[in-house]
This record gives C-alpha cells, structure tokens and sequence, in this order.
C-alpha cells in the first residue's frame, strides 16, 4: 500500500527540511542570491532563530502546503544548527530550475554541506530548502594497505581506551559487555576514503585488541548519535553489527570468537533503489538468526524521508528474508526516529518505533509476536504529540514498559508507558534545569539500568518498586554509552570528532 505523504521529517541523514514546487518565473540576479545568501548564513551562524524564522515561514510541506508552528519551526532550528555547527561558504550556483545550490564547510561533522534553495518573487525570498551532507559512495574498494593506514593509531593514555581517545574523527562509540565479560567497543571514524566501522575486544590483560574493520565500503555520512550502527550480542560470542552504508543499503555483518573477527557484509534491504534507508537496530534470536529493523522510504519521491514504512529482515547462514512491517496502514512512518528491537529466551519480539498517524500524531507504536506471526502496530500510549516534523527522538523497551523523549508540552520529558489506554508517566520533571538531548538506552552488564544524556549531567535511572529512580547524576553530558564490569561504570562518548571516556568505581 502506497502511504499517504504526511509532514516531513525536520533531520535525517540529509538533514531534509521541507520544500515547496513553487520556482520563481524569473532567473534571479547573481547579486540579489548573494544578499539572501549572506543573511541565511550570518543567522545560521549566530543562531538566531528569529531571523531564521523569516526562512521558515517560507517552508512548506510537499503534499497539504501546511504551515509549521512555531515549537516546531524551534526545535528544527536548534537540531539543525547543533548538527551542522557554523557554515562557511564556499560556492553560490544559480540553477534555472531548481533554484540556487549553495555549499558550504559544516564544522560539524566537518564536511561540505549542500543547500538547495527554492526561490519566488523579485527580489527573491525563499520558499522552501533543503540541506544535506552528500554520502561519499566513492573510493569504496580499500586495498589493505589503505585500510591499515585508515586504522586507528596506538597512542596509550591511563585508560584502557588510551588507543582511541587520542584519534581524530571518531564517532557513535558503544561499548557492551559480552557472554565472557570481555568489553566490546564499535565506533565509527573517518578515514582516508570516508566513514569506517570498527570493532575491538577488551582481552584478559586489560588491552584491547587490533581493531577490525567490519565494513568494506565506506559508510553513510552522518555521524549523528540516533543513525548509529545496531549491535546484538549471541551467548556463543557471536555479534551482529548493522549500519547505513554509503549507497543508503542497509548492512549486516555477523561476527564471531566475541567480535575479534567478521564475515562478509550482507546487504538487508532487496531492492535496489537509493533511498535513504536509516537508524537501523538489531538483536538474536535464540537459534541464532539475526533480526533487523530499520527505516525504509523505497516508495517516496526522490530524496523524501517520506512517506516511510519499517522494515524487518532476518538473517540466517547468509539467507536473506525481508518485509515490510507497516505495509497495511496508510499513514507514514515517523522518517527519523530510530526504531528499537527486542527478542527474549522464548522467541518473543518487542519493536517500537515512532508511528505518524492519519490525524497527525506522531507516538510511538508497538509490534509483538513471534518470528513468522508479528502483530500489527499498536499505539503504546493515548495520542500525545501533533507534530509536522520528525524529533530524532526514538524510543527503548525497559523494565516491561515503552521508555521515550517527548516535546509535545514545548520542553523535553521523558515518558514510560505500560497501558497503551493510560496517560504515560512523566519521569524526573522534579529536576530543574534539566534538559534531555539524548534518547534512552540500556547500560550493558545491568540491563535494569538505563542512560539519559541530559545537559548539565546525564543520568542513569532504574524501576523499582514501580516507579523510575534516579541511581546517578553526575555523569557528563556526552554520555551516549555504558557499561557496568568488574564493578566499574565506563562511560563512553564523542565530542567533536573525539572520545570521551570516565571510569568510576561503584559501591
């Protein structure tokens, strides 16, 4: 079923905001783009919403040319100057029939961003753009003395992530604890040919090991902390590893001996078109068979988020089996809120995901059942958020219950829903000047535990005796992984192309 386009996405992987068909009649001046230009960059730069806002307005979505409000128009703002950091300009080209291409050195991540820019009247105002980091396809075949030259370095520090703390263009590390209680860490970095995928265990002394390189053609290009790579770890030491990969394919690669080595990349989606496939989540059944979900607008106009619809494929000995969860309903799929994935002992799935419904609620949905038998999507919760944009806020499943950020009230809450008829929870709305910038996600090694990332300091929560606890509050704000062993909490993150990393004793 075709879906019916809903509000589009406010970031993805192309960071797409909405735009309209209208083109100006007439060819615009090479000065009068430059003026604009240099009034969107200046206030881009300055973060200076009110001016951005002029631009905003302008902006409409494809299919109802509705308007956003202004919390919407704000919290896009924010996400995407957060994401790019400042522009400098590098180019102005006027195209005749799509308007301007303008593109520009992002510091973060530090790539050259591309605007497309929609302009009508005389003098020109715009009616719409988008922007986006180009994934870098090229140069994908790495000989092995290029991909060892890409490798992380070995500079040691008093940390036993010494190895990569000292490295440049390193993002989305995770760290996990394995069946034998060795550490698993998976990062991201940017090498000579564009975005690799590494894996290193902790051994016996304390070192980590060499590092593998898991893919063999570079990744997709944004390194957001929501499009990080999926991990599911097997008892046996097996582990499954999912990403974007450059040409928007969803991989897969499954490895073995605890991470120390990988087989070949297996390619998830079965069709071949360049849509932009993301935030893919994985996890093991008990036979062994990985099971990924993820993002798929296949059916969309070229370079749309939406309309979306969640995928599921499983992966066995190679074999490939791929469906479309949200075939049947009409609505899109929320284009970029990465969805969750669970499998317990007795072949029983958890997936959640953000669900656009028909009347413009954008909620988390949940789907349940066994392999061959999942259920349809059913809302978690009573309708909570109208939204024309997309959050990049997905949700986990913890402690029998739906665990999710949500700015429906104009500041971010986390919410706990375990009756989809009842009001959710709000949880830690007692703490001042708290402001969530991260979604949740369990601590490996006490999986009772999860991880806010909130600024001033992140937090980690725990259910017991039927509400949600504060255990720890003082933990930085780049908090994006951790872990409990041997007694110690590790956190782990990235800051501007670099890893963090604290080590602290627990009682």
């Amino acid at each position: 079923m075709v879906k019916a386009a809903s509000a589009l996405c406010t970031l993805s992987l192309l960071f797409l905001l909405s735009v309209t068909p209208v083109i100006s009649a007439q060819t615009p001046t090479q000065a009068s783009v430059e003026s604009l230009v240099e009034q969107f960059i200046e206030a881009f730069n300055a973060g200076d919403f009110d001016t951005m806002s002029a631009f905003y307005q302008h902006s409409a979505t494809t299919s109802f040319n509705e308007r956003r409000t202004e919390q919407e128009d704000r919290v896009l703002h924010q996400q995407l100057t957060g994401m790019l950091g400042t522009l400098s300009l590098q180019n102005i080209e006027i195209l005749d029939s799509e308007g301007v291409r303008l593109t520009a050195t992002a510091s973060t991540p530090g790539s050259v961003a591309e605007f497309r820019f929609k302009l009508v009247g005389d003098p020109p105002r715009i009616d719409g753009f988008s922007v986006g980091i180009p994934p870098d396809g090229s140069n994908d075949a790495l000989s092995s003395a290029e991909a060892e030259h890409a490798a992380p370095g070995n500079v040691q520090d008093d940390s036993p992530f010494g190895f990569l703390t000292s490295a440049k263009g390193v993002y989305q590390s995770q760290v996990l604890v394995q069946s034998d209680g060795s550490l698993l860490l998976v990062w991201v970095q940017k090498g000579l040919y564009g975005l690799d995928l590494f894996a290193a265990r902790m051994q016996e002394d304390g070192e980590f090991s060499r590092p593998v390189r898991v893919n063999q053609h570079s990744l997709n290009g944004y390194t957001g902390d929501e499009a990080r790579p999926g991990i599911a770890l097997g008892e046996d030491g097996t582990v499954a590893v999912v990403w974007t990969g450059g040409s928007m394919n969803i991989m897969l690669a499954v490895g073995s001996n605890y991470g120390e080595e990988f087989e070949a990349p297996v390619k998830l989606n079965q069709d071949d078109g360049r849509a932009f496939r993301t935030m893919p989540s994985v996890a093991l059944s008990p036979d062994g068979t990985a099971h990924a979900v993820w993002l798929d607008p296949r059916s969309a106009p070229k370079g749309m988020e939406e309309p979306s619809d969640l995928y599921h494929a499983s992966v066995k000995n190679g074999v490939v089996i791929e469906s479309n969860l949200t075939e049947r309903q009409a609505s899109t799929v929320c284009g970029c809120c990465r969805p969750y994935i669970a499998i317990d002992d007795n072949n029983n799935f958890d997936i959640v995901f953000r669900n656009a419904s028909e009347n413009g609620y954008r909620d988390i949905s949940r789907i349940g059942g066994t392999t061959g038998s999942l259920s349809e999507p059913q809302p978690t919760s009573p309708p909570i958020w109208k939204l024309n944009a997309c959050p990049l806020a997905g949700p986990i499943v913890s402690q029998g219950g739906t665990l999710w950020k949500d700015a429906s009230t104009g500041s971010w809450r986390m919410l706990f829903s375990t009756d989809a008829n009842a009001d959710p929870a709000e949880l830690f709305t007692d703490r001042d000047d708290l402001d969530l910038i991260r979604s949740p996600r369990t601590v490996s090694g006490r999986e009772a535990w999860v991880l806010v990332g909130a600024n001033p300091n992140s937090l980690i929560a725990t259910y017991h005796d039927g509400e949600w606890q504060v255990v720890r509050d003082d933990l930085p704000a780049w908090a994006a992984s951790a872990v409990v062993s041997d007694g110690q909490l590790i956190v782990i993150g990235n800051k501007g192309g670099k890893l963090y990393t604290t080590i602290q004793t627990l009682e």
